[in-house]
């Protein structure tokens, strides 16, 4: 138990009671017994404030990162760097792109001046933006984009360079973000439970957008199919300001209190 404190002390640069209380705290509940499977988990979670709570903003944060297009927008970027001529130089180039701010996400999460939230509410703005931005361009040059050729220069430039905006947008907040906050917000006795919901909300709403979206494009059009996905990640930009807290350094109890009571 010291040597538990000690390194939680050292990692979480906490006082040392805050860290023998963290280790009481984890020998209590690991006292309590097996930890929940899905179906046993369910009422704790719907039942309890403080899962309840934490199950919404789980579950907003899984469902808007694939309800806001990234699965579709990124599929698009490939066909569009293919037309442009750029096919496998390009992937190589967005592999590497999201790659780079992915790293920046990861030295910046534990940062004093950052955090979890930080970097949620400016990713997603910048997803919102180029989603914005995108429509706009589709708008103001669709014909020129779909017959290609050296009219379509300036504005191939122009949707390639809001694809790398929305991309590394996407891998600085949404991409690790979200899993990492999943695996913060929830008790022990239903963590794995939760998460696994969490799991299944995000590879369904990425199913759906995903097969959903070239008929979509079909009946409304780039320019609208754009924008809605613009105006959805306009309202997880609402969401995670309203409702995910920052949970950076904090204990579990802070965290849940946090969660209750909109202290963010």
């Amino acid at each position: 138990a010291a040597e538990a404190a000690e390194a939680i002390e050292t990692l979480l640069a906490c006082t040392p009671e805050e860290a023998q209380r963290q280790v009481a705290t984890v020998k209590a509940r690991d006292m309590a017994g097996p930890r929940s499977g899905l179906v046993t988990a369910l009422p704790q979670l719907l039942g309890t404030k403080g899962c309840r709570d934490a199950l919404i903003v789980g579950a907003g944060l899984v469902l808007f990162q694939q309800l806001s297009g990234q699965p579709s927008v990124l599929y698009y970027a490939n066909r569009l760097l293919e037309s442009a001529g750029l096919g496998y130089s390009a992937a190589v180039a967005v592999g590497g792109f999201k790659l780079l701010a992915t790293s920046v996400s990861a030295n910046l999460v534990e940062s004093e001046d950052w955090g979890r939230r930080p970097l949620l509410l400016y990713g997603t703005a910048g997803m919102t933006v180029a989603l914005f931005g995108l429509s706009a361009a589709y708008a103001a040059a669709g014909p020129a984009l779909a017959a290609g050729g050296a009219a379509a220069a300036i504005p191939q430039a122009a949707v390639i360079a809001l694809l790398f905006l929305f991309v590394g947008a996407y891998q600085v907040g949404f991409g690790p973000i979200t899993w990492l906050i999943l695996s913060e917000i929830f008790p022990l006795s239903v963590r794995s439970p939760a998460v696994s919901i969490g799991t299944l909300l995000n590879f369904g709403s990425n199913y759906l957008v995903g097969s959903l979206f070239e008929i979509s494009r079909e009946q409304v059009g780039e320019p609208t199919l754009f924008a809605g996905f613009g105006v959805v990640a306009a309202m997880a930009v609402a969401f995670i300001y309203a409702r995910v807290p920052e949970t950076r350094g904090l204990s579990l109890e802070e965290i849940e209190a946090k969660i209750s009571e909109g202290s963010f």
